[in-house]
This record gives structure tokens, sequence and C-alpha cells, in this order.
């Protein structure tokens, strides 16, 4: 996970923001995969060019009752990011949902020798060097509402919502405040969000990681 303030850096900066076509609605989406074909990777999502090829072995949009993106990590840290600005203000809460299949086996966010998460949401900020990054995580070991930070990255802050007590294959709705998070975990007015991040991985406690994503949006309330 050493990589991910890069990778998601390579990803946002480097393409041109997406916007959603209205943005006067209450509730604006994100992603649902839903326009891709099954066993294809997300086009419009990003990660550092050099990874390309790993990326699209990782990441896989599926298909059930509805569209997913499914995560299966093997020893690896790589994340993808979708540009997506908008104000954090007008538009706080983000949700999505998600479950969990395999967790990384002894990972614990706080240390970069098992720094590895079973699924990760991120939420990009700019930042004149790194950009700020909050990360919700479905940990293995931590209690949830755990507030920590990268210890790759001092500005990733770490919010565990779930972990290894909520039951594997089981998808869960997820709706986060991000506008008072980040007062909260940063300390200051945000700036707007220029993107939203994904990211499984398993490379430091040299496992396995498998989760799957869907109905990805923002709300503004």
């Amino acid at each position: 996970m050493k990589l991910c303030a890069l990778l998601l850096l390579a990803a946002v900066f480097c393409f041109s923001p997406a916007w959603a076509s209205d943005e006067t609605a209450e509730v604006r989406q994100v992603e649902d995969f839903s326009k891709f074909e099954a066993g294809t990777f997300p086009e419009g999502w990003k990660c550092l060019w050099t990874q390309e090829k790993e990326s699209r072995e990782i990441y896989s949009v599926r298909m059930d009752e509805t569209a997913y993106l499914e995560a299966r990590a093997v020893n690896s840290d790589v994340a993808i990011a979708k540009a997506f600005e908008y104000d954090l203000k007008e538009y706080p809460f983000l949700s999505w949902q998600w479950r969990t299949l395999e967790l990384p086996a002894g990972a614990d966010e706080r240390y970069k020798e098992t720094g590895d998460s079973a699924a990760g949401m991120y939420v990009i900020f700019p930042g004149k060097i790194r950009p700020y990054i909050i990360k919700y995580v479905w940990s293995t070991t931590l209690p949830t509402g755990t507030l920590t930070t990268s210890p790759f990255n001092d500005r990733t802050k770490i919010v565990v919502l779930r972990n290894h007590t909520t039951p594997i294959g089981t998808w869960v709705s997820e709706k986060v405040n991000v506008y008072e998070d980040y007062k909260k975990l940063i300390g200051q007015e945000p700036e707007p969000v220029r993107g939203i991040g994904i990211m499984s991985d398993s490379n430091n406690t040299r496992s396995r990681a498998e989760a799957h994503y869907r109905a990805v949006s923002i709300a503004k309330e």
C-alpha cells in the first residue's frame, strides 16, 4: 500500500475531471458499473500506466442481480481512481455498497508492515505537493470507528467502517458525511473533491483480499 498516494495522485490529477450531468440533483451517481460489459475493466477509472495490465487483472465488472466491481488482490497494492470533481459543502454525503469475501490475514492499517485493507473507498482532494485523502476501510483487525493516519502518507486519514465482525459475502450499505470527517480529521475547510478511488490490497501481509463494490453516489442530505 506504500504506492497508494502516488497511484491516486496520478490517476486523478493527470486526467480531466468528470462532472455529473445535473449538478442540482439531490443525489448524483459517481458509478454504478452498469454501463460496462461483465468481465471488463471499468473505463474511466485509472491507475499508474506502469500497472495498467495488473489493474485490469485485479478489477473487473461482474453481474448478478445488479452490476458491481470485483477486486481480487493477491499480494498486490494497485489502486484505481475516477476523476469526479464536486463541492463537498454542496454534497457532503458519500454512499456505496460493498462486501468482502476474503480479508488480508493479520492486516492492521496503522503499521507499514501490515498496512492492507480488504476494501477501501477513497475521497481525494487537491494538494500543493500531495493530495489530502480520506480513506474509508473494511479492516481485518481494527475496531469499527477507529481513526488513524496512514503510516505511508500523513495526508491520508483512515476511518474504519467495518472489520472481521461483519459476515463476509454480505452486501453492506454505507453513508458517510465526508464534509464533517474532513473538518475533524484535517482541521480545515475542504477544497472541492477531485476524485473517488477504490483499493483492495494485500501486499504487505503477503496474503489475499477480495471485495465487491457497487452503487457509489454523492448526496446533499
